[in-house]
């Protein structure tokens, strides 16, 4: 099974899913594989966020539509199979797209069949441990992504985890913590809960990750490489 098949059977509960994805190492792209999918099964899709993330012309998102109006997206007429992009333009950088209104988000989320919110930011570093701020993650939430990066194993935690400082080496250790801390990967997670490792194949020995354990299913894969590791 694909990777991208992997997630869409664990993720989607039906129409009106709202799919939150949490963490680092990957997101972004796997925000695009999941549309991407859901397109494929003639579903209308929303990419969104609930904090800040990368516009329609810095990132290619695979997109038939993109909004940043609330007046726009309001009045679009959704169709099967179409993947729609709607951030507002943030006043600061200009490059980069911020949250909706919360009422605005949880209205849309009824009238499209999957909607995926990129729901915390990690600066493209591949961990993330949250803060009191984040994550934002939507009552309408159905299904929760967590995603930690495996290029991070055994290099300067600090370097790799946005929100920690010490000193601290990206053991498998240290992701079990990870997966273990109040403020770690899982924090606020609703609905379904799963555990991605992505970049699996960026690292030489991937059986070392089959020692964590958490209170919901982890998968080890790759999204470049659409690749479930078992």
């Amino acid at each position: 099974m694909k990777l991208s098949e992997k997630l869409v059977k664990t993720l989607y509960t039906g129409p009106q899913s709202v799919i939150s994805v949490t963490g680092g190492g990957g997101k972004t792209s796997t925000l695009r594989s999941l549309a991407s999918k859901f397109k494929e099964m003639g579903l209308s899709v929303l990419i969104t966020t609930t904090t800040k993330f990368q516009g329609p012309k810095q990132f290619n998102w695979g997109l038939d539509y993109s909004f940043s109006e609330e007046a726009d997206i309001l009045s679009h007429e959704i169709k099967k199979g179409e993947v729609v992009y709607f951030a507002k333009r943030s006043v600061v950088d200009m490059k980069k797209y911020t949250s909706p209104r919360l009422e605005i988000l949880s209205l849309l989320t009824k009238r499209f069949d999957v909607t995926i919110i990129e729901a915390d930011g990690a600066k493209m570093l591949p961990l993330k441990l949250h803060t009191q701020r984040d994550p934002v993650i939507i009552d309408e939430t159905t299904a929760t992504l967590a995603i930690m990066g495996a290029s991070a194993l055994n290099d300067r935690a600090d370097n790799n985890c946005f929100g920690f400082s010490g000193d601290d080496i990206a053991s498998v250790e240290f992701y079990q913590k990870l997966i273990d801390h109040e403020e770690g990967v899982l924090k606020d997670a609703k609905g379904i809960k799963l555990i991605l490792i992505n970049q699996c194949d960026l690292i030489s020995d991937v059986s070392v990750f089959k020692r964590l354990n958490a209170p919901c299913e982890i998968v080890l894969g790759s999204i470049n490489e659409d690749k479930v590791y078992v």
